[in-house]
Formats: structure tokens, C-alpha cells, sequence
């Protein structure tokens, strides 16, 4: 079969800007919904808050790490196995919608947005220091 489906997985880095509730990732589970994320402005939903957002070179280099199960003691600090580094990462800010009234005309295009369902992933551990 020539139209073999073909899975690519990328980790983004995203700091979102704008959050009232701190732990309102917990709270939505994790999940979130991007558009054109390969754009120069993707825009992403997790729960009731949308945000727009620009990639951007960090300051140094993010580490990201995957949390392992705990060994030892209940209160031990747990075990963090290396994923990927990376030097950008995508900056969203939090935005509000209005309703488009008839007749208004619309500032952006509605119809080149590549519409992606994830899991994003809270709980991975994050350090940034330098190269």
C-alpha cells in the first residue's frame, strides 16, 4: 500500500503566559489542542484558555527529562532519564475570543490550519542552563 499512515513525534517546549489558575493543567488532564504548529504563529487550547504564540531561541539550552518510577524510600527524590535538549521554544500567550458578527470580515485565514489533537505532557521534568 502506497498511503501508508507514518507517525512523526517531535517535543515542543512551550511556556504559556497569561494562566490565572496555576494548576489548571492538572485539572484539564494534560490535554491540548494546536493549530499550525509548524507556523510562525500556532495557536493552542488546553481547557477553556486559548493561547498565540512564536517560537523563540531560549537563553541557553532547555533539558528535558523523563521522570522514572521512584526507587527506594516513598520520599526519595525520583529517577530522571535524559529525553532531548533543545534551544527554542514556543512562547503562547494567553488570548480572548470575541464572536464574529455578520458582515465583519476576518483578519486571519481560516482555512490553512492544520488542526492537531496531543497530550501534552506537564508532569516531565524541565532545566534550562547553559551551553
Amino acid at each position: 500500500m502506497d498511503d501508508e499512515w507514518e507517525e512523526e513525534e517531535q517535543l515542543v517546549v512551550v511556556e504559556l503566559s497569561g494562566i490565572i489558575n496555576n494548576d489548571f493543567l492538572t485539572k484539564c488532564r494534560g490535554t491540548c489542542k494546536i493549530l499550525d504548529i509548524d507556523s510562525e504563529k500556532p495557536m493552542m487550547q488546553v481547557g477553556q484558555y486559548v493561547f498565540a504564540g512564536e517560537y523563540e531561541d531560549t537563553v541557553g539550552t532547555c533539558v528535558l527529562f523523563e521522570e522514572g518510577p521512584q526507587k527506594g524510600k516513598a520520599d526519595s527524590a525520583p529517577e530522571l532519564k535524559y529525553t532531548c535538549h533543545t534551544t527554542k521554544k514556543l512562547m503562547m500567550q494567553r488570548i480572548f475570543l470575541t464572536e464574529k458578527r455578520e458582515g465583519e470580515t476576518s483578519s486571519g485565514s481560516a482555512d490553512c490550519c492544520d488542526k492537531v489533537d496531543t497530550t501534552c505532557q506537564t508532569n516531565a521534568s524541565l532545566h534550562e542552563g547553559a551551553d
